[in-house]
Parts: structure tokens; C-alpha cells; sequence
């Protein structure tokens, strides 16, 4: 696991060493970077395959490939032999060594060889070409900008922010999608000028040359007759084989490995499995709340936690969390992802604590989203349900309507025609799903999933110098679980319903069919109680004046609706939105 950033078309090693520097939390044992007067490639290390061995960037036998990535190849114990089988000459054990062999083999189809989560950057120099690769879901970030007719890349935004000469402009496009999504969509971010490479796509530089930007992999729900005619103990059977095996593939380490457990059926399981797997006493992790701040649903998954912790002897830790220190740790958190963020935060405070005790941990990321658990996948099982890019934009933190009255007149002018409505009707345009369960689970695999639920799980933990896992996410599993039927997800308003078939052979019913609570931070009943003072101190008008780009009018009407009888999560939403925007503002343009 490593951070790596790089130029293309000129080498510029004092930029890179500075854009590496920044990225010391995600690679603290070693850094490093190689080039000339064509490139420069360097790679932050955290070390945890061939921990001796296994520095970057690696090239091939003539020095003329250079390979850096941030991730790990779960295949690599099957594609190294048949390198060296092929007349590869190899010398560590270290993963990332394969990939400018496996460019010679495969040129730019190499993302369709490995399998992991990767952000990989590969320079030819003979050809003069970089290429640059993300996994196939998302895990691994790398956001790239061109200036001039140089290409620089990094894994996170504040690499890119330190380039001589980088201009910080709001991307206003952007910052509309945001205040809907709670998240800035791929391929936006925040910035002019910089963009993200979406999930299972690739880069080609070529100096003079348009970039090429293009998929390599996809995955498809549509319906699969051999799928479908499983009966439901057979797809459970097919689920637990594949989710084992992610769960084995993902404790390829050096390292000491842990485990998030949060009581809930999905981390649960992916311990349960792995203690069966591993060849001793594996560490569990769970995050709880001052007891002001517990609600009852957070204290049964304490409890079940804490059942699981001792059904499986593993070495338990708990980590505590209380509402006094949000406000710093937002900035705290901010710094990690470098734009505005209003999804779940939680994973920073379990990440601290794990890092205190390993490099690595597995999480039960994905479930949820393969399967069908949140409030639009149960809306969309209903008899009759059909599902459409406007029938998602209902569940949105602020519609376009109520953007528009936000807005400044000429911000709302400037994004008349750039709609986050639009961007679920590109969604929805390519589904491969005929039934309104898929349809949504599929568009939001693709859309929210990496771009919320797996951006936080990567800067949370990173943040903390932690690599994190998940067996959900094993391509074979997403693929076949991908193909079930619906009736297999979500059956007569039960959800995950083929996983809980599984689950039942390792759990009582009183732990798997209980509500769900999972990591979330009690944040509605803080902002409600306690946050009222520093909300407004945040949104005051002389705060807003700084960018003047939102109505006083209408923050204080949101505001004031929160504070005042019968306010839900929905009004929590969007005045924490605003809040998360303003202090982001004025860490990083004011």
C-alpha cells in the first residue's frame, strides 16, 4: 500500500518530491522516486508484502518500464510463476514488480491481468507513453491535471496542490453536485483544472497527444439464466464459497492483519470467516459513543460485537467517540479528503485506533450495496416499483429547485444546464439491470459507491497510515452477486437476503435480524443538542461573505427550521452540508 504521484512528459524531481511529501501518511516506512528529463515517478511505501524488498517504483530487466502503484494484486501469487515460467526475471516478492513485465506482455490491457484495489502508473520510456489505471469498483484513488503538455498525477488532490504554478479555482459544477450527493462525483473534484480517473478506466499520455481515457472492465446485472435457476440454498452456497475466498485472498500480508467489527451482520461475517481461515488469533476493532451519545440501536451492536469477539477469541478492542471535539475533527477530516465531504465520517476515529495496532484490517464494505440494505433498495423491491433518474433525484439533500433558491442569482445562472438530475440520466441510460432493484443497486455501484462509500473508507483510513480491505469487494463476488435475481437480495421486505442465509449458519436470528445501525455517528442528535452555537457562529454572514455564493436568506431559513420543533435528518443533512462547505472554504480558498 503506498501513495504515488509522478509527471509525465518532463522530469521534475523537486515537484514530485514535494507532492510525495504530502502523501507521507499514506506510505510512512519508505519514499522514493526515479526519472529523467522525460518523467518522474515516485511512490510513498507502506510496507506489507516483501517488507525488505519490495521498494518502488520497479522497472523491468532493461530499466526501460517503470511501475509504481497504491494498492495490492490479490493474484499476484498466481500471475508471478507464470512470469518467471515465461522468462521474466523477477527479484523480490514484492507485487508491484510484476506490473512493467506484465507491460511488456499485455501493453495497455494490463488492468485487465490484475486483480486487487490499484491505482498503478506504468512509463514506457522507449515509446515515450505513461499509462494510468484504476481497480475496477474504485478502492484506489488518482486524481491527474495537465499543464501544458505535462501530465501530473498523485492519489490524493493535495499532491496536485503543491505544483508550481497550480491555480486553486472552485469548481462551481462541482460544488452544485455536492450539496445534493454530500459527495463531488467522479470524474469532477472540487478544483478547475483537476479531475479524478473513474473506476475501471485507463490513461494513455502521449506527448502532443488528446489524452485517451477509456473502460477496460465492466460489470453486468443483466439477468443470467443459470443464475437465476439456482435454488436459494445453492446461491447461498455460491455466496459463502466466493465470500471466503475474497476473505483469503485478502489476508495476503507480512503484517499483522485486524478487523472493523461493528456488530452488524456484514464485518461480522467477514470475522467469522477470517477466523476460520487464519492460522492464529486475529484482532477486532469497534467504534462506540460517550454514553450520552448511545443510542439503543449503537448499544446492541456493541453487545453483538462484543459476542462475536468472544464466539471467535479474537483480541477485542473498543474505541469511544464524544460529540465535544467534532468541530476540530472536521478540519481534521477535511484535510484528509482535500474537497467537501458530508458522508460518514466515523471510520477516522476506528482507523486511529487500529493503526495503533496493525497496517492492515479487513472491513465489511460492500454488502450493502451488492445486496440491497438502505432506504432507495427497499423502495425499489416494493411490488410494481419503477425506477428512473427522477425517481432517484428524490433522495437527494437538496433537489435542484431548492439549489437554485440557495444560489446567489449568478451561480444559478452559471449551472442552469449542469444538473446532478443529469447525471443520474447518464447513469440510468447504461443499465444493464431489467428488474427496479438492480436497476438502482447497479446505478449506485457505479455512481455513490466510489465515490462516498469508498472515497472515506480509503482517505479515513490512509489518513492513519491504514490499509484497508474488503472481501465484499473481490471482483468474482461482485460478479456473481451482481447476476443474482432480486428475490435473492431483497425477498417480502427482507434485506440481504441471500447473505443472511449464510450468516444463519454462524449467528443467532436475535444478532442478524435486528435493524441495522452499522458505523454511523449519532451527528442528528448533535447538530439538534449541542452544535447550535458553533452552526450559526459558521454560517454567519460574514463568513458567507467570503464567497458570497449562497442567499443569507435561505441558509438562515435553514438553520432556523433546524432549530425549531419536529426538524428530521433531512434538515440535519443539508444544514451540515452547508457547514462542511463553508469550513472547507476556508481552509483551502479564503
Amino acid at each position: 500500500m503506498c501513495g504515488i504521484a509522478g509527471v509525465f512528459g518532463r522530469g521534475d524531481r523537486a515537484t514530485v518530491d514535494a507532492m510525495l511529501a504530502t502523501l507521507h501518511h499514506r506510505g510512512p516506512d519508505d519514499g522514493f522516486a526515479v526519472g529523467n528529463e522525460r518523467f518522474t515517478l515516485g511512490a510513498r511505501r507502506l510496507s506489507i508484502i516483501d517488507v525488505e524488498g519490495g521498494r518502488q517504483p520497479m522497472s523491468d530487466e532493461s530499466g526501460h518500464i517503470w511501475a509504481a502503484q497504491n494498492g495490492e494484486l490479490y493474484n499476484y501469487p498466481q500471475l508471478r510463476p507464470r512470469l518467471l515460467a515465461g522468462g521474466h526475471v523477477l527479484h523480490t516478492h514484492c507485487d508491484t514488480e510484476i506490473l512493467p513485465h506484465l507491460y511488456q506482455e499485455f501493453d495497455r490491457a494490463v488492468p485487465e491481468h490484475i486483480d486487487g484495489m490499484f491505482a498503478i502508473a506504468i512509463w514506457d520510456d522507449e515509446r515515450r507513453r505513461g499509462l494510468l489505471a484504476r481497480d475496477r469498483l474504485g478502492k484506489k484513488p488518482l486524481y491527474y491535471c495537465v499543464i501544458g503538455d505535462q501530465l501530473h498525477f498523485a492519489s490524493e488532490l493535495k499532491a496536485l496542490l503543491v505544483i508550481p504554478g497550480f491555480r486553486l479555482e472552485l469548481n462551481l459544477e462541482a460544488l452544485n453536485h455536492y450539496l445534493s450527493l454530500k459527495h463531488v462525483p467522479h470524474p469532477h473534484t472540487i478544483f478547475n483544472h483537476v479531475a479524478i480517473l473513474p473506476p475501471a478506466h485507463r490513461l494513455i499520455f502521449e506527448p502532443y497527444a488528446p489524452l485517451r481515457v477509456e473502460r477496460y472492465w465492466d460489470v453486468s446485472f443483466a439477468p443470467d439464466p443459470a443464475v437465476a435457476g439456482l435454488s436459494d440454498e445453492d446461491a447461498a452456497a455460491e455466496v459463502r464459497r466466493l465470500l471466503q475466498q475474497g476473505v483469503e485472498r485478502r489476508l495476503m500480508s507480512d503484517v499483522p492483519i485486524g478487523f472493523f467489527l461493528s456488530g452488524g451482520l456484514d464485518s461480522s461475517l467477514s470475522t467469522a470467516l477470517a477466523a476460520e481461515a487464519a492460522s492464529g488469533r486475529i484482532k477486532t476493532f469497534t467504534l462506540t459513543y460517550g454514553e450520552d451519545s448511545t443510542t439503543p440501536g449503537k448499544e446492541e451492536d456493541r453487545r453483538w460485537a462484543r459476542w462475536v469477539a468472544e464466539r471467535y477469541g479474537t483480541d477485542h478492542h473498543e474505541e469511544q467517540v464524544a460529540f465535544t471535539g467534532f468541530p476540530e475533527s472536521i478540519r481534521k477530516i477535511l484535510r484528509c479528503f482535500d474537497e467537501p465531504f458530508a458522508g460518514v465520517v466515523s471510520s477516522y476515529f476506528l482507523s486511529q485506533l487500529i493503526a495503533q495496532h496493525v497496517k492492515v484490517a479487513l472491513s465489511g464494505d460492500g454488502a450493502d450495496e451488492l445486496f440491497g440494505s438502505y432506504r432507495t433498495h427497499r423502495l425499489a423491491a416494493e411490488p410494481g416499483a419503477v425506477v428512473d433518474a427522477g425517481w432517484r433525484s428524490q433522495f437527494v439533500v437538496f433537489t435542484e429547485a431548492e439549489k437554485r433558491e440557495l444560489f446567489q442569482p449568478d451561480v444559478s445562472a452559471a449551472l442552469e444546464c449542469k444538473t446532478t438530475t443529469g447525471l443520474f440520466e447518464d447513469a440510468f441510460a447504461r443499465l444493464t439491470a431489467t428488474d427496479p432493484l438492480n436497476q438502482v443497486l447497479e446505478a449506485e455501484l457505479k455512481t455513490v459507491f466510489p465515490d462516498q462509500v469508498l472515497t472515506y473508507g480509503d482517505r479515513l483510513s490512509m489518513a492513519h497510515s491504514l490499509e484497508v480491505r474488503s472481501a465484499y469487494l473481490d471482483t468474482e463476488f461482485v460478479e456473481f452477486v451482481a447476476r443474482l435475481p432480486a428475490r435473492m437480495k431483497i425477498r417480502e421486505g427482507e434485506t440481504k437476503y441471500a447473505l443472511k442465509r449464510v450468516a444463519r449458519e454462524y449467528f443467532p436470528a436475535a444478532m442478524i435480524d435486528r435493524p441495522k445501525e452499522g458505523f454511523l455517528m449519532p451527528v442528528t442528535q448533535w447538530f439538534q443538542r449541542d452544535l447550535e452555537g458553533y452552526v450559526r457562529t459558521t454560517l454567519a454572514p460574514e463568513r458567507l461573505a467570503l464567497h458570497r455564493l449562497f442567499r443569507q436568506d435561505r441558509v438562515d431559513a435553514l438553520v432556523n427550521r433546524l432549530y425549531r420543533a419536529g426538524s428530521d435528518y433531512h434538515d440535519v443533512n443539508r444544514v451540515m452540508s452547508l457547514v462542511i462547505f463553508q469550513e472547507w472554504y476556508e481552509l483551502y480558498l479564503a
